[in-house]
């Protein structure tokens, strides 16, 4: 009897022991290594693109040299009158960029196909539309804006209206003048798109 109850002893102490080792080697399994850890990170805010174009333009006036409206603030042309834009853009842009022209110039039905404005960059030499607006588009493209830098152009539109160009022309333009006094005038337009866009 007294056997029977060493030997139950002997087993649950044995069974104890066992218990403790695999207990043991799990803790030290878990706690005996090396760990390192360490969080990083960036942030980032977008560029500002911070770029207005004015929406209004002084092109034409009511008034010139021996040209003057009849009414304040009516904006008139007529033979030997001319004018200019320079490009503006305002605001601050973080990223580089390039500003571009587009150039849309409209007459009204009373000119009969008639257009006798005449286009230049520099004030000096004359063009049509047509061969103004290629060579005002080079001349942009070879402007490049860096970031954080104040616009500016040497670029500027000048306009004119030749002055006795011709007999046949003075014609033309005696007939545009003479629309004006008595029915609905021949009205000029003159669209620029100004656009000022990233480059990378």
């Amino acid at each position: 009897m007294e056997r029977k109850k060493k030997s139950k002893k002997r087993l649950v102490l044995i069974a104890l022991l066992a218990l403790l080792v695999v207990v043991s080697a799990t803790f030290i399994g878990t706690f005996a290594r090396y760990i390192r850890s360490g969080t990083v990170s960036d942030n980032a805010v977008a560029a500002k693109f911070g770029l207005g174009i004015p929406n209004t333009i002084n092109l034409f006036s009511d008034s010139y040299t021996n040209v003057q409206a009849d009414e304040a603030d009516k904006k008139i042309i007529a033979p030997g009158t001319n004018g200019q834009y320079s490009f503006e853009v305002t605001g601050t842009s973080e990223v580089a960029y390039k500003v571009s022209a587009e150039i849309l110039v409209l007459y009204s039905d009373e000119w009969d196909g008639y257009a006798p404005l005449e286009f230049s960059i520099n004030g000096n030499a004359w063009t049509g539309l047509e061969e103004f607006t290629e060579n005002l588009s080079a001349a942009l493209a070879s402007e490049t804006m860096l970031p954080n830098s104040t616009y500016t152009s040497e670029q500027t539109i000048y306009w004119r209206w030749p002055f006795h160009v011709s007999e046949e022309n003075d014609v033309k333009d005696t007939s545009v003048g003479s629309k004006a006094a008595v029915g609905t005038a021949p009205r000029v337009t003159v669209e620029i798109e100004v656009i000022a866009a990233q480059i990378g």
